[in-house]
């Protein structure tokens, strides 16, 4: 998916953020401040044109996981091209697939110090990105201008395409047999259109704890809590991960007043030791019995896909309508 945003790659959280250099590895002074603001890394290396360097974010707190500094512009000659920047949207669509990322903030490349016009950026960013199935390329224009010329360009994509949702679980491997049906069970959800997010598969080395369960979190458009009595212990004493995530949590209950995001799910038969205080006034469901995961599944997906699980109201029966047309001719 595609969307053409007018504002700056640093508006909003992503999983990789593309910044934009030359060959040498330099850039524009505001592009330097919105990393420097934003607490992310300053590397500058040498690059082919069309090469980008990809740098996992360890600082805290930050909106994005991976940093990509893409050389989009010839270090001596100051210019860039269509070809160039479909090169590099290439690299940023297969890098996304190889490592499970879901959402990129990109800017117009090549349109600065490249002089490349910015509908033939646009178009050859959508070229490459319209191929991807499962990510959300965000591209940022700051030109109100240029952003209401370029809304007229349709790229080629599927916008009748069914979001998938994404889904960050939060559990605790104090019990191997529990870490081993949270793998399959996320990998069942995977298998089922759903974007599943577990450290298991997407925490790489050297990523920042904190950092990474904080945006997996405020990115999700849900989260699944897989509650047992460890579970439990962790959030309401605020030890390790599930303590960091509790704070988070809760707090983002608190801010947004979510309703539906976070859907605890019972993995033990005594409920009152399983639930964390915060969410044992809300509604869970029980999966604690062998065999209801699997026969619960799909009213789960139903949930996690938004769908409207209400029967349809059908047409009032006709003895009810004589009865009450009778009452109101009285």
């Amino acid at each position: 998916m595609i969307k053409l945003i007018n504002g700056s790659i640093f508006d909003s959280k992503c999983d990789l953020l593309i910044i934009p250099c030359d060959s040498y590895g330099n850039m524009t002074h505001a592009v330097r401040e919105g990393l420097k603001m934003n607490g992310f890394p300053y590397k500058v290396r040498p690059m082919e044109l069309g090469d980008i360097y990809f740098v996992q974010n360890v600082s805290s707190f930050s909106n994005a996981s991976i940093i990509g500094y893409a050389a989009s512009v010839d270090g001596k000659t100051v210019v860039s091209s269509k070809d160039t920047i479909r090169q590099l949207a290439h690299k940023v669509g297969k890098y996304c697939e190889e490592n499970s990322l879901t959402k990129v903030n990109i800017p117009l490349l090549g349109t600065g110090a490249g002089k490349v016009p910015a509908k033939d950026a646009y178009l050859a960013l959508s070229d490459e990105f319209s191929k991807s199935e499962m990510v959300t390329f965000c591209v940022y224009v700051l030109s109100e201008d240029i952003f209401n010329e370029l809304k007229t360009e349709k790229p080629q994509i599927n916008t009748n395409r069914i979001h998938n949702p994404r889904v960050f679980i939060s559990y605790t491997a104090a019990d191997l047999a529990n870490r081993n049906w949270v793998k399959q069970f996320v990998c069942k959800l995977r298998e089922s259109g759903v974007d599943a997010r577990v450290d298991i598969f997407h925490l790489k080395p050297g990523q920042d704890l904190p950092q990474w369960m904080t945006n997996e979190l405020i990115m999700a458009d849900k989260v699944l809590l897989i509650c047992d009595k460890y579970y439990a212990e962790k959030a309401d004493s605020r030890r390790g991960g599930v303590g960091w995530e509790t704070m988070i949590i809760q707090g983002d209950m608190l801010s947004h007043q979510e309703q539906n995001k976070y859907i605890a799910i019972l993995r033990d038969e005594n409920i009152d030791q399983s639930l964390p205080i915060y969410i044992k006034s809300r509604y869970a469901l029980n999966w604690a019995e062998d065999g209801k995961a699997d026969r619960e599944f799909d009213e789960l997906l139903l949930y996690l896909f938004d769908c409207d699980t209400e029967p349809p109201i059908g047409e009032i029966p006709l003895h009810i309508l004589a009865r009450l047309d009778n009452a109101s001719s009285r």
